[in-house]
Formats: C-alpha cells, sequence, structure tokens
C-alpha cells in the first residue's frame, strides 16, 4: 500500500477501517488498528490461508473484493461486539467458503 501507516493491516488502512466504522478522529487509531489485525486473522482462520504471502494472494491488490467485504464484516463485528462478537464461520461460508483451502488426510 502507497503510503501505509504503520497502523494499517493487511488489506485493511487505517482510513478504510474508520470509514467501515463510521467514526471520527476521537476515536483513537490505537484502538482500531488492533481491531484490523484481529478481523484480518478471523478471516484468515476461516479461509486456512494467509490474506498475502506463500500460502495467499501474492499482493494486497489481488484478494478478491468478496474477502475483502468479509474483513470489513470482521472489522465492525469486532468493534460493535467487543465482548462477544458474533460474525460465524456459517455466516462466512457461503460468501467466501469458495476461497477456503481444503486439504485432505
Amino acid at each position: 500500500m502507497a503510503g501505509a501507516s504503520a497502523n494499517d493491516g493487511i488489506v485493511l488502512t487505517i482510513t478504510d477501517a474508520r470509514h467501515q466504522l463510521r467514526v471520527s478522529g476521537s476515536v483513537d487509531d490505537a484502538t482500531i488498528a488492533p481491531l484490523i489485525l484481529a478481523a484480518e486473522g478471523r478471516i484468515e482462520s476461516f479461509l486456512g490461508r494467509e490474506l498475502v504471502g506463500p500460502t495467499g494472494w501474492a499482493t494486497a491488490a489481488d484478494v478478491p473484493a468478496l474477502v475483502v467485504q468479509c474483513v470489513r464484516y470482521a472489522l465492525t463485528d469486532f468493534y460493535l461486539n467487543r465482548e462477544a462478537p458474533e460474525l460465524t464461520d456459517e455466516q462466512l461460508l457461503p460468501i467466501i467458503g469458495r476461497h477456503m483451502v481444503i486439504t485432505f488426510a
């Protein structure tokens, strides 16, 4: 990401996150940044692959829009439901399930 901030995630910038959460400058970046990383981690965990890297897409720009949107959903869930996030695998499956890594024993 050009001009990336230390608070940016892999596929979401702090600016993207603020826009998604509809928060103003009164909410500190230090509050939002860990939620970005947690949201990206939640989607990586569901998919069984990194968003960007050896097991993921080559660059952040290559990550499908639906996957990025699900990161936004997870971010919103973590922000609004801090004590008990509600986004489930069953909700994610029909949206981005086709991007999951399937392994056979």
